[in-house]
């Protein structure tokens, strides 16, 4: 049904391409932002990006996934009234406690093209502290060896755990943060991981934030 209102919101004749996206912020981990902005090219999105790293903001924002849309300016209203559950409030365009992969496995179905920049595109003038988290280990979130992953973009693929950060897709072995970067088609040696496979129906970062809270708590 979600589908159905949003492809009907595009299927209007008229021609109006712009771009639709999808925002996370490691300063606002329980948040995404779904926003929209002219033009049909990766930079577009940078643009987008630069203008809202505002002094009110800790750290910078993060596109999980950008796509080109004809009507795009009622696409992300039909998203934010689709997800208006999550909705923080009317006039923000921010929405709570709901993962990306989900608002994206609705975005990817009606996007004519995506745009999404490569992480290794964006250049601040002023480069950012990286943010400390420990890196993610499977034992963190009680994953074995010989458990499978699902990509979130594409529940079909799996990979298989063969070690605490290693695992096995297609027959090869890799770094978990090196298959991420090869299958989103960044050329970045060590993307992160934890919005975009999935394990027992969660993400890796919700599993990580839960193993952070109990250490903290111990």
């Amino acid at each position: 049904m979600v589908n159905d209102q949003i492809v009907d919101s595009n299927d209007t004749g008229a021609s109006n391409p712009g771009i639709v996206y999808v925002l996370s912020n490691p300063a606002m981990p329980d948040y995404v932002k779904v926003g929209k902005t002219s033009g049909n090219e990766p930079k577009d999105v940078l643009e987008r990006m630069r203008q809202l790293d505002s002094t009110g903001v800790p750290r910078a924002f993060k596109c999980e996934y950008a796509g080109v849309l004809t009507e795009y300016e009622k696409t992300e209203q039909m998203l934010l009234t689709a997800f208006g559950e999550n909705r923080v409030r009317q006039g923000r365009e921010f929405l709570e406690g709901i993962p990306p992969y989900r608002v994206i496995a609705v975005l990817k179905h009606i996007a004519l093209e995506e745009v999404t920049p490569d992480p290794g595109a964006v250049a601040d003038e002023t480069p950012e502290k990286p943010l400390k988290l420990p890196a993610f280990r499977f034992s963190m979130a009680g994953i074995q060896e010989g458990d499978s992953l699902h990509w979130a973009d594409d529940p079909n693929k799996t990979c298989r755990v063969i070690g605490d950060r290693q695992v096995s897709y297609e027959d090869q072995e890799y770094a978990l943060s090196r298959l991420t970067a090869i299958l989103k088609g960044w050329n970045v040696s060590n993307a992160q991981v934890g919005p975009y496979w999935l394990f027992g129906g969660r993400t890796l970062d919700e599993l990580r934030a839960d193993y952070l809270s109990v250490e903290e708590g111990s």
